[in-house]
């Protein structure tokens, strides 16, 4: 028998091999280079995937705390909103806002007699309708009876451990906005709460940030300061990078 003849022996292998073959090499090529790229990606844009809701609290004709020069919490709410919107979107966050301008939402439902209730809901249903990985409700604080109090608060769903460990991780980083800036303020533990209607209305992790005193002269000076408002973004951003 000749070498010609030997090789002869040896059958093709059947086509279906072969396809099965470049079909699993294809599928290994594809996930390892797929997979480079996914986490190539979350290393240049940390929030890439993630769903986050932000509620710029109060809104048209609910101006929420104020000062007595006029500045009303509503305005800076939604200032610093667009901006942590901005953000977290160039980081690669789908974020979606229950509002983008001067507006309530009371009108977004019949659910109650009562004004205020129905623009709660409609922030509630906006949060459960999105299902997001979390919530951030934007808020500014006033105490009337001492311009001496001041810096953030994190409000937390005392039933949710996510909640609770998403409010501490804020809670540092906002003080920390703070104390950076040359800011003396008192350091404090992230609030846990079962009575305020969005945290125990909503399903998904989430918190209220407080994020300084309109009535304490130097918070309200910083919450109006646009450099200080991307300051507060940053700290957020970071604690949501923390988060995740």
């Amino acid at each position: 028998m000749n070498a010609y003849e030997r090789r002869g022996m040896w059958k093709k292998p059947p086509v279906i091999l072969i396809l099965c073959g470049m079909m699993i090499l294809i599928f290994v090529c594809r996930f390892l280079v797929f997979g480079r790229a996914v986490n190539v990606f979350r290393m240049m844009a940390p929030l890439t995937g993630r769903v986050i809701v932000i509620d710029p609290g109060h809104g048209g004709i609910d101006g929420g705390t104020y000062d007595d020069d006029g500045t009303l919490e509503k305005d800076i709410n939604l200032q610093i909103s667009l901006k942590l919107k901005r953000l977290c979107e160039k980081n690669g966050a789908n974020v979606i806002m229950t509002r983008t301008s001067d507006t309530a939402l009371d009108h977004l439902n019949s659910k109650s007699e009562y004004r205020h209730k129905r623009d709660l809901i409609a922030r509630a249903d906006i949060i459960n309708k999105a299902r997001p990985d979390v919530f951030l409700s934007i808020h500014v604080n006033a105490e009337k009876s001492s311009s001496k109090t001041r810096g953030p608060m994190v409000l937390y769903f005392r039933g949710s451990e996510e909640s609770r460990r998403l409010a501490s991780l804020l809670q540092k980083r906002l003080e920390e906005a703070y104390t950076s800036s040359g800011e003396k303020i008192r350091s404090r533990l992230p609030l846990p709460n079962s009575s305020l209607f969005l945290l125990i209305n909503t399903n998904a992790p989430g918190v209220i940030l407080e994020l300084g005193f309109i009535t304490n002269p130097g918070d309200k000076a910083l919450l109006t300061s646009q450099d200080f408002q991307h300051k507060l973004c940053a700290s957020i951003f970071e604690g949501l990078k923390d988060y995740f």
